[in-house]
């Protein structure tokens, strides 16, 4: 029996140290092959989908070694707080022949319980070894993740697609270049960026693993080769091209495996809905071969229905054979023919259902076959832009007196969605190119309106308000194509078409008054075309508002004394306004008989405003500024620039001359220049504006003038004050004290454009001048203020003038005031009571004094009293705890800070004798 035992026990024993050999020798082999991989995400597409369920594919690239450990499950955390392990798919050999590689695949299937972004998450167990990048890389974990949207208004969605694989092979001081060749199968916007290779770091509360970066990790940029191995025609250092994908390492200093991770964003509409994580390895080795180098062809656009075809190149600089091949979502049923050794013809014949928002890219391959040692390659990106073929324009045929009704070709892409339609006035320069698609808004086109792209027509009627007449309007279209993929076509042609009808050409001011005020109105008679069939007799009205009030409710009135029945009656001049301080909007109406009754009104003309200027001298400068409402553009075009022209009476004597011109916008404009005025001189000035209705049947250009402004540089006063006579025969007479200021202006200047002074002060010379009172323009020849209840004298004043119209002139000189300082103290003091001379304090008291401090010491130089309460000192001849002192010598130290322009802080030292 003993010995039954010792056997039992001798073999629970020796499987003990199996089961822990086991352990150790899985943990090894575990550890030493995972070496990249990525998830694919995939919505579902089936007949009955679900927008909550997904599918997803782990791709994993591992160490193809005897005896290297495998996974045959994999297990994928979905991100909700659930996870599935699965078999493996499939296990094939790395074609490119690199690095003895498998390729491991792993499918799953998940559906949420509803929307939400989720980061799905793998875990492997573990890199391979002696990554040089990595610290210690056999004993770290391998996570890969990717992001999604579930959201079911999102529609299917599938995450980008990486065609090359994640293992590839680089050469010591020679440039290495990867793409990983991504597309998205819906069209979405591809971005990407760099990422650390990541380990897991611990687990969410419901499990879901949480990432961080791998220990050790260094980025490729820490292993660059001398300068003088770098190609200075590629990016310099380690670089991720955000827009293409393409990785570029120039060059590798060291041989060996590295391994990164980098981010593929995919975005829609400006929404970010996914990326993917791919986490690659890059084996360095030494080789004298040099890789190719291709030649393709510039990014492009081309639109949709026409035949893309290109050459691509590639030669070799060791002269060996080259293999060119290519990637991309469009291959096929684009093709990619060998032409010779070293080039191919890519040919694609688009369609209209490869227009999209998003460039396709096509990334082109190089593969040498040197007759010995490692294939080196190149790889280099295309993007082409597919967009839609321009819409075409037939005509733009007015309804009315404010609609015009725009016909259009068929679409030749039955795919397309919406058509835009955009109006401008007057004709335009833009010319698209084929990359230009839509209607930017530097073209000076704004939308008016959509309609669903099966629909040829549109009536403008500017959104029922009516489009102004006596205008030529401009019409563009363009298509939209559907979501995800989205894109637009190019512009289409331009038509144009004219809205006929009376029209004002002129409100001009020629005098300016505000009793005696006159405007010329001008308008164009209707064309004959447009009056054959009307009965007459006919008749003008007439009307105006005060102001610049075009809206559909101003209140306007007809002008009295004018009431026309000749059609060639188009000019009128208003008389007796108050053009100085209003200006005027007006109306024509045109009446013709019809067949019974009272006239009726054919059609209105377009409201038009008077220019309305305002002035200002501001100190040596002019400031206009003028505004207008007006049917007619006063604004500059590239094409028409409109100068509006200032005319300047400088001498008083009525003559105006043109002094200067400006560009103006389409309702207002300003000038300033310095002209520069002369103080107490009167400058008067008025604007001409110079406008187009872009209408051959109308006048061109449309001058109005603008009432006359006067302004006035406003005189600069002279300011004095009452001096201080400081000698040693000083005796201040306060606090208070006051200041007294008086000023007046040049002899030259008159005061009738100052409406008021404003005086300002500051207690010190590095202060800031504060308002210190306003004093009415009385027309004084001087004008006089008393500042009181100062503390000192100490201060600086500056005093300005304001015109009627609020604008505040120069200022004055600055004057200044500054205290008589006379600090003396007594020898002797008698603090007995008596009244008289009972306290140790300065002269004149604490004049002037804004804080001191007192220091008292005997005879031995012990401190028997300080204080700093008051400024006067007034010690009593007491220690600190107020017992009285024995008559004596004593010495004492003040501190003084004084009222004054600077900072004045003196110390004074000396006996003092007390007598009681």
């Amino acid at each position: 029996m003993p010995l039954n035992l010792q056997k039992v026990r001798a073999f629970l024993i020796l499987l003990c140290g199996l089961f822990v050999f086991s352990l150790f020798v899985s943990s090894e082999a575990q550890a030493t092959h995972l070496r990249a991989g990525n998830i694919y995400v995939k919505s579902d597409t089936t007949g009955a989908r679900n927008p909550l369920r997904f599918f997803f594919t782990l791709v994993t690239f591992s160490v193809a070694a005897p005896g290297a450990f495998e996974d045959t499950e994999a297990t994928l955390y979905f991100g909700d707080c659930t996870s599935l392990r699965v078999p493996r798919a499939s296990k094939v050999v790395l074609p490119n022949g690199q690095n003895s590689t498998y390729v491991n695949t792993y499918r799953f299937e998940h559906t949420y319980s509803g929307p939400g972004t989720f980061t799905v998450t793998f875990v492997g167990e573990n890199r391979n070894a002696s990554i040089v990048n990595l610290s210690n890389s056999v004993q770290q974990t391998f996570l890969l993740q990717s992001t999604l949207t579930v959201d079911p208004f999102l529609g299917i969605n599938q995450s980008p697609i990486l065609e090359y694989p994640p293992v590839d092979l680089a050469v010591r001081n020679q440039v290495f270049v990867h793409n990983p060749g991504a597309y998205d199968p819906d069209g979405d916007s591809l971005s990407f960026k760099m990422l650390e290779p990541r380990v897991i770091g611990s687990n969410d509360a419901c499990g879901n693993p949480i990432g961080r970066t791998a220990p050790g990790y260094r980025g490729l940029e820490n292993f660059l080769s001398d300068p003088n191995f770098r190609d200075a025609t590629r990016p310099d250092g380690f670089t991720l091209d955000r827009n293409t994908g393409q990785l570029t390492w120039n060059t590798p200093n060291m041989i060996g495996e590295f391994n990164i991770a980098f981010v593929v964003e995919e975005w829609r509409d400006g929404r970010l809905i996914g990326q993917v994580i791919r986490d690659m390895q890059i084996l360095v080795l030494d080789n004298s071969n040099k890789p190719p180098v291709l030649i393709i062809p510039r990014d492009t656009c081309i639109v949709a229905g026409t035949l893309l075809r290109d050459t691509v190149r590639a030669r070799d600089p060791n002269r060996d054979p080259v293999i060119i091949s290519a990637v991309g979502s469009m291959l096929p049923p684009a093709t990619f023919p060998k032409l010779n050794d070293t080039t191919h013809i890519f040919n694609w014949q688009t369609t209209c259902q490869d227009v999209r928002q998003q460039p396709y890219q096509v990334v082109f391959k190089a593969e040498d076959r040197p007759p010995s040692g490692s294939i080196l390659v190149d790889l280099r990106p295309w993007r082409i832009t597919v967009v839609g073929p321009p819409p075409v324009l037939v005509s733009a045929v007015p309804q009315n007196s404010s609609s015009i009704r725009l016909n259009w070709s068929r679409y030749t892409c039955p795919n397309a969605t919406t058509m835009y339609i955009y109006r401008k006035e007057g004709p335009s320069d833009f010319r698209p190119d084929t990359c230009t698609t839509g209607i930017p808004a530097s073209a000076g086109y704004t939308l008016v309106g959509q309609v669903s792209a099966g629909v040829v027509t549109f009536l403008d009627n500017n959104n029922g308000r009516g489009l102004e007449r006596n205008k030529t309007y401009c019409y563009r279209i363009y298509a939209e194509f559907p979501q995800p993929g989205g894109g637009k076509s190019i512009a289409s042609n331009e038509v144009c078409a004219t809205l006929e009808s009376i029209s004002i050409t002129k409100v001009s001011v020629t005098e300016t008054s505000t009793t005696t005020g006159k405007i010329r109105v001008e308008w164009s008679r209707p064309r004959p075309a447009n009056i054959a069939e009307l009965t007459a007799p006919f008749t003008y009205r007439l009307l105006r508002v005060p102001g610049q009030n075009r809206s559909a409710t101003a209140a306007f009135t007809p002008v009295p004394g004018y009431n026309f029945t000749s059609l060639n009656d188009t000019v009128f001049t208003d008389n007796n306004l108050n053009t100085e301080d209003t200006s005027y909007t007006y109306r024509v109406e045109f009446y013709h008989s019809g067949t019974v009754g009272s006239p009726t009104m054919l059609v209105d003309s377009s409201t038009a405003s008077s220019v309305r200027l305002n002035g200002q001298a501001q100190r040596g400068t002019m400031v206009l500024n003028w505004t207008y409402n007006v049917p007619w553009n006063n604004a500059s075009t590239p094409t028409k620039p409109l100068y509006h022209v200032i005319y300047l009476d400088d001498n008083g004597d009525g003559t105006f001359v043109k002094y200067d011109s400006v560009q103006a916008t389409a309702t207002s404009g300003t000038y300033s220049k310095e002209i520069p005025l002369i103080a107490g001189r009167e400058y008067c000035a008025y604007v001409q504006t110079k406008g187009t209705f872009n209408n051959p049947f109308l006048p061109d250009p449309i001058l109005n003038n603008s009432q006359e402004v006067c302004v006035t540089r406003l005189c600069v006063p002279e300011l004095s004050i009452d001096p201080l006579v400081c000698d040693e025969n000083f005796v201040p007479n306060g606090p208070p004290f006051s200041n007294t200021l008086a000023w007046r202006l040049p002899p030259e200047c008159g005061s009738r454009t100052i409406d008021f002074y404003t005086l300002y002060y500051k207690e010190t010379e590095e202060g800031e001048f504060v308002k210190l009172a306003t004093i009415d323009n009385t027309g004084a020849l001087v004008y006089q203020y008393i500042h009181g209840n100062l503390l000192s004298y100490a201060g600086c004043y500056v005093v300005t003038a304001t015109d009627f119209s609020g604008v505040e002139g120069e200022q004055s000189n600055i004057v200044c005031k500054e205290n008589c300082i006379v600090f003396s103290l007594p020898n002797i003091f008698t603090p007995n009571g008596d009244g008289k001379n009972d306290v140790f304090t300065p002269k004149q008291g604490a004049t002037f004094i804004k804080k001191a401090t007192l220091r008292v010491f005997n005879r031995w130089g012990n401190k028997v009293y300080e204080s700093s309460g008051d400024p006067g000192l007034n010690w009593k001849g007491v220690e600190n705890g107020g017992k009285a002192l024995s008559d004596g010598t004593y010495f004492y130290q003040v501190e003084v800070e004084f009222f004054g322009l600077r900072p004045d802080v003196r110390t004074f030292k000396g006996w003092v004798e007390i007598i009681r």
